[in-house]
């Protein structure tokens, strides 16, 4: 695959390399006006893609791969067909080992949902309050922009390619989305970026120009004059039917703290698009790579480390089925001069074949040695090993004799073992993603007052605010916590959970919910009812300084056992004090309700000898029969 510049950027690299200073005319963030703005930045952009096209050619190399292509024909004629529109040729190789590899962990890894966490160290109750907010209004944006769908796309990305790329941007409407961007987009300074940390960062990427003018109303008539993306005769031009339009986007970090020399710009052929000063010290992207080279930005992807499997195994397959095809189909041997009908050697059941002479003889011969067979098995096993990949995990299998619940979480834990450095990948990628959101959601909230998004909970959505900016000035650390620790089969998580409530580590509640069946979901509401709804009632007290008095519907027990428990915990915190007398209220009326709801004392005069009712067992729960049982 050739990657050849389009004419608007030929021209700009001409113009730019006939300059005497060839460097003055890459600083474009130092451009006094509009016009060297544009051309600089366009020029910077032009000449990183002419001169790493070999990365363009790469990645296609990569995805052809993938896609269960063949490497630059290498195999034959009959491969070349694969480009055409007639479609596939039918002795196209069968076993992609990297598709399987790079499916089989895009299943195990990307079905995790970590869970960013705003986490505070030595904090009041406002602090830990604020933290819960941040929680919420975070798991609101993940659902609100689809993170949890578009993660795994980039992490099939990182896997063929080496890298994944999401980038973050305000959307036309004032919210915060997110785009997965393939890595040819981007495009980085190799010599700055040796150690994996550049300062400058462009992407070039074609838009439709009318979708380019909405999103940027100021700048329409800048935008209908840039020219269009293809319009020199080369067989680009064939392409496409759309009005597009080349533009590139770059950022350059500031020096340092207070320099002021950090800038972000969108321009086109036409001129700038947007310019602003920069001041963010990373760029809006969450990059997650696979395997980082020693050197470079870029990182290695499974393709690359097993293409050179795959053109052997492709090998192979293609040499065996010629030779079946060749080879390996049934002959039949008529003796020259025999008289044998012809017409009785088909394929009808129960045929009577007449001969005289000689008897025909069917034969099969040997197609391929067992040797080759071997061979590529061993391929095939090399290849799984080299990435980490069971055969086995790969075909949807467990080992024989793996039934026990304990078996199959130990077999899980040491199959996970071994990608427990990619899971930290994915998850660190859930946090880069959860600050930039954050980020771009409070710059938003700065300039139009609030921002607002929704909130998915158990009881379905609610609208969640972001806290006020002088609210959240104080640092917090956000944390991934991820869901998927237990077994995701039934019968290890249920032997794992049951271990947990008869070691006392969970109750007997937790551990329902922890089961995650759909069938326990109402059961699991209704066993919960009352302990969530005196949450509620604290939980408004300490936020919003709600009271609400206790009845005698709700757990009595439980509530002054909680009641107790956030007393001590916000007392200790800083609770303003109307709150606390609040909670104090709150303790007083469960005495009284409990007071109330005791029987009457025994009558005194009543026979010393009257029969007492037999103890009757405590009940014990269905669930887990070898638990303690439920008081």
């Amino acid at each position: 695959m050739k990657v050849e510049p389009t004419k608007q950027e030929s021209v700009i690299v001409a113009k730019t390399t006939n300059k005497k200073d060839a460097k003055s005319t890459f600083a474009w963030w130092k451009a006094r006006n509009e016009d060297t703005l544009a051309n600089e930045l366009l020029s910077t952009a032009a000449y990183l893609k002419e001169n790493q096209a070999y990365r363009h050619r790469q990645t296609a190399i990569y995805a052809r791969l993938y896609g269960n292509h063949t490497l630059f024909n290498f195999i034959g004629q009959n491969m070349s067909k694969m480009d055409q529109t007639m479609g596939l040729p039918a002795d196209r190789p069968t076993f992609n080992i990297i598709s399987s590899a790079t499916d089989t962990l895009v299943s195990k890894i990307g079905q995790n949902r970590p869970t960013p966490v705003f986490l505070t160290d030595n904090s009041d109750y406002k602090q830990r309050t604020m933290a819960k907010k941040l929680n919420n209004f975070i798991a609101g944006e993940l659902y609100q922009t689809k993170a949890h769908e578009k993660m795994p796309l980039i992490l099939r990305d990182a896997l063929v390619t080496g890298t994944g790329c999401l980038k973050v941007y305000e959307t036309e409407d004032a919210k915060v989305g997110i785009d997965r961007v393939l890595q040819t987009e981007l495009f980085t300074d190799p010599n700055e970026s040796i150690y994996g940390e550049p300062r400058q960062l462009y992407q070039v990427k074609l838009v439709d120009r009318a979708v380019l003018a909405a999103a940027n109303p100021k700048y329409r008539s800048t935008i209908n004059k840039a020219d269009q993306a293809y319009v020199d005769n080369s067989s680009e031009a064939s392409k496409t039917v759309s009005d597009l339009v080349m533009v590139v986007e770059g950022w350059r970090l500031p020096s340092g703290k207070d320099t002021g020399d950090g800038r972000h710009a969108l321009v086109c052929s036409a001129g700038v698009i947007y310019d602003e000063e920069y001041t963010k010290d990373r760029f809006p992207f969450v990059f997650l790579n696979y395997a980082p080279r020693l050197l470079g930005f870029w990182a290695q992807g499974i393709a690359e480390r097993l293409m050179g499997t795959q053109m052997e195994i492709n090998a192979l397959l293609y040499t065996i089925t010629k030779a079946i095809k060749l080879v390996g189909v049934p002959r039949v041997f008529v003796e020259q001069g025999s008289k044998v009908s012809k017409a009785s050697l088909n394929n009808d059941v129960g045929v009577i074949v007449t001969y005289s002479g000689t008897k025909p003889i069917y034969e099969v011969a040997p197609a391929v040695p067992q040797e080759m067979y071997a061979q590529l098995q061993r391929l095939i096993q090399y290849g799984y090993q080299q990435e980490g990949v069971s055969a086995m995990e790969a075909q949807a299998q467990k080992p024989a004799g793996l039934n026990s619940g304990e078996a199959i979480r130990s077999y899980d834990e040491i199959s996970t073992d071994r990608f427990a450095n990619l899971s930290r990948k994915y998850d660190t990628a859930y946090v880069d993603l959860s600050y930039l959101i954050f980020d771009q959601a409070k710059g938003i909230a700065e300039r139009d007052g609030k921002y607002q998004t929704l909130y998915p909970n158990k009881n379905g959505t609610k609208q969640v605010d972001l806290p006020e900016m002088d609210e959240v000035e104080n640092p917090f650390v956000i944390q991934c916590f991820n869901t998927s620790s237990l077994p995701r089969d039934p019968a290890g998580r249920q032997a794992k959970i049951v271990e947990m409530i008869q070691a006392g580590m969970i109750s007997i509640k937790e551990g329902r919910r922890l089961l995650d069946y759909p069938d326990l979901e109402q059961v699991e509401k209704l066993a919960n009812a009352s302990e969530e709804r005196i949450f509620q009632i604290l939980d408004e007290i300490i936020e919003d300084g709600k009271y609400t008095p206790p009845d005698p519907f709700m757990d009595i027990q439980l509530a002054n056992e909680l009641v107790v428990q956030y007393y001590n915990l916000y007392s200790a915190a800083k609770l303003e004090e109307e709150k606390c007398e609040m909670l104090r209220t709150f303790y007083s009326q469960i005495q009284m309700l409990k007071k109330a709801a005791q029987p009457p004392a025994p009558n005194p005069m009543a026979a010393p000898n009257a029969p007492q009712a037999a103890p009757q067992a405590l009940p014990t729960s269905p669930l887990v029969p070898n638990a303690v049982p439920q008081q």
